[in-house]
């Protein structure tokens, strides 16, 4: 029996209100809540879009090239020598035929054998994350629609045929013809698109906010809308005129759907409620209540005697009695997202938090009155997920070490197998390290806890540091009201000495081989982030929400300087090899990565502008710091203070840097996108 275990993820990144997007992300060096308010008024005029075809001189896709059977190397953008991790799941269809799924992910769409899992293609070519993915009818193509608009893909060979870009997709499918391509935007309204050309063909307007869902009635007359604006509108596809506008639900309207036989609309809406809808009359039918976190989509099976929705709580399957006039709630699946139908019905695809989609018989599935996750699946594919909260090299740059919600895992560097899983912890692991020897993990957690594995076995050591002096040394102190967690956990150059950080306020100082407690460095006044032994393990450096850097003698536990300069929250700090500079990084108020003489505390220099600085890294050999950018990569000669090269490939923002230790590759890791990539530096001069 298959058993889906579950991990805290929300696949789609929906928002409580209207325009509100939030991004839930577990960092290497923090957990961030993030709200961006988006509130533009769309020009009444038709903007003009840019149309590329396959032959033309404009952006060519990525093709799948190497070594067919290792997706590892797959579409890899330039400098990059492999990618682990297939991004998390935003939304999965079935071909037509049923033969193929296609999973959106936040870097592409895999594509996959539906009988055997099979990795087929990997599509890849957007700039920015995938929200949505439809076969045409035929199963000739597939669209994809992201923030930078939309491609048309050969199912296939993956060949790019059309992109459409200079518009914000948020929703998209194919006419039932297969000759239009309708989308949802940012800002209300609906467009329209010649599939073979790219061309537009016309605009409907009267939603005043996102369009997050589009579907046709099965008589092909009428199209469904869903809009952030708490509205739900039905179109004449002939005029373009408002038939009915239904409303009723008291939050965004994520999803909308009709049922086979055309007379029900489904709606689903972040008030938690999936809604019932005559489609003749836009008059209310039923209330569907059972979601306790957020409904985010509703669908139809094709035989009609099914609603399936989801919500951030899981998949609810709803049965419909028509004998009865009713619709009964037949049973859940927690910890689930994304679900889909094969168009003939039989099958059900589920993905896991775990990053596992499932296949299950749909007839199974909807009379197990009893629904649990013990459910036979009929196969499975595997590695969409959350990549890591954290990652480092081992000292002979042989294995990645990466932490997560499932614990510490080990990957070959080289072919980027996972070798092995270490536990122990009882939640988040947000940081890891490994002694100076190799020998020993050391994992920083969100259950308060540093905890300790042997390299080579796994074994989980001796002790653990509980944190518990954290209250006593800040008892006089004011609490802020947020979760207390190690945000980042290191061992001294000589490996004697652990340093932990919690997010609030202190730093303690272990023995590395009793785990009896040293010292503790207390100064800050909000979150601390990140960090960092110097390289004669006498002075940590700190970065913290409180906007300063500060420098601590690791002897005495005593502050020796406060670096100011930054105008917001500092994340990430890192000590140059020479140990006579420290580089820093700040969240999006500060553009600027900062560097600082070690001796003095006094400003050296300022590199570029960045759009957020979470990783900051030096070269073993201290002739390059890498920077995250947002979702890029840059490199920088700590000569000249001039940029060697960006390396763009990441779809979500980077979270962690780091050297192998020869210096010639660099891992980088996203959550928000799921990926950690491998980049080759050695054609980079020094």
């Amino acid at each position: 029996m298959q058993k889906i275990r579950g991990l805290n993820l929300n696949t789609d990144s929906y928002s409580k209100r209207m325009n509100a997007v939030v991004c839930v992300t577990v960092c290497a060096i923090s957990i961030v809540l993030i709200f961006s308010i988006v509130n533009q008024v769309f020009a009444d005029s038709l903007k003009p879009f840019s149309v590329e075809n396959k032959d033309g001189s404009g952006e060519k896709s990525k093709q799948v090239t190497g070594d067919q059977s290792d997706h590892t190397r797959w579409a890899l953008p330039a400098n990059a020598i492999a990618r682990f991790g297939k991004g998390r799941i935003i939304q999965m269809k079935y071909s037509p035929d049923g033969k193929q799924l296609a999973v959106a992910t936040p870097i592409g769409i895999w594509l996959y054998d539906a009988q055997s899992g099979k990795e087929l293609n990997f599509l890849a070519g957007h700039s920015s994350e995938i929200n949505s993915v439809a076969y045409s009818p035929d199963g000739s193509t597939i669209a994809s629609g992201a923030w930078d608009g939309v491609k048309l893909w050969d199912a296939v060979t993956g060949d790019l045929k059309v992109t459409i870009s200079d518009i914000t997709v948020r929703s998209m499918t194919f006419s039932p013809d297969g000759s239009t391509i309708v989308a949802g935007t940012d800002h209300g309204p609906l467009h329209f698109w010649n599939a073979a050309t790219g061309l537009n063909k016309a605009k409907f307007t009267g939603h005043t906010s996102i369009v997050s869902s589009i579907a046709y009635s099965p008589d092909r007359t009428t199209i469904a809308t869903a809009s952030a604006d708490d509205s739900v509108r039905l179109w004449d596809i002939a005029t373009g005129e408002t038939k009915a506008t239904l409303t009723g639900h008291t939050e965004w309207v994520t999803s909308v759907d009709y049922s086979p036989d055309g007379t029900t609309i489904a709606t689903a809406s972040l008030d938690n409620t999936v809604r019932l809808w005559d489609a003749i009359t836009g008059n209310h039918i039923d209330t569907l209540t059972g979601h306790e976190h957020y409904a985010l989509s509703v669908e139809y099976s094709p035989i009609g005697n099914t609603i399936v929705s989801r919500g951030w709580d899981g998949v609810i399957f709803w049965h419909v009695d028509d004998e009865n006039d009713a619709v009964i709630m037949k049973g859940r699946i927690p910890k689930t997202s994304s679900p889909t139908y094969s168009s003939d019905g039989t099958t059900i695809a589920v993905g896991s938090y775990d990053g596992t989609v499932y296949q299950y018989d749909a007839a199974d599935i909807e009379t197990n009155s009893k629904l649990d996750l013990r459910t036979e699946a009929k196969s499975l594919l595997s590695g969409h997920k959350k990549w890591a909260t954290c990652l480092t090299y081992s000292p002979d740059g042989t294995t990645v070490v990466t932490g997560n919600e499932d614990g510490v895992h080990l990957w070959d560097a080289t072919t980027g197998q996972h070798n092995a899983t270490y536990k122990g912890h009882t939640s988040i692991v947000s940081s890891v390290a490994l002694s100076p020897d190799g020998t020993t993990i050391v994992g920083g957690s969100v259950d308060r806890k540093v905890h300790f594995w042997k390299a080579e076995t796994g074994q989980y050591n001796r002790h653990r540091i509980e944190n518990h002096i954290y209250s006593s040394i800040l008892a006089n102190r004011p609490k802020k009201s947020r979760l207390e967690f190690v945000t980042s956990a290191i061992y001294s150059p000589d490996g004697t000495i652990i340093a932990s950080a919690i997010n609030e306020y202190s730093i303690h100082l272990w023995d590395a081989s009793t785990g009896q407690h040293i010292n503790s460095c207390i100064g800050h006044t909000d979150f601390i982030h990140s960090i960092a032994f110097s390289p004669d393990g006498n002075t940590i450096a700190s970065a913290s929400s409180d906007k300063t850097v500060r420098l601590w003698d690791v002897e005495t536990g005593k502050q020796k300087s406060t670096l100011v300069g930054h105008t917001d929250k500092v994340y990430s700090v890192a000590f140059s090899p020479d140990g006579k500079t420290i580089a820093t990084g700040a969240w999006y108020g500060d553009s600027k990565v900062r560097l600082w003489d070690t001796t003095t505390g006094s400003p050296k220099g300022v590199l570029g502008n960045h759009e957020l600085t979470l990783a900051i890294a030096y070269s073993p050999d201290g002739s390059t710091l890498a920077t995250s950018s947002g979702k890029d990569l840059r490199l920088w000669n700590t000569s000249t203070g001039l940029l060697k090269n960006t390396f763009t490939g990441h779809s979500g923002r980077i979270d962690s840097i780091t050297f192998s230790p020869d210096g010639n590759t660099i891992a980088t890791n996203s959550m928000m996108d799921g990926t950690m990539i491998l980049w080759d530096v050695t054609s980079l001069s020094k």
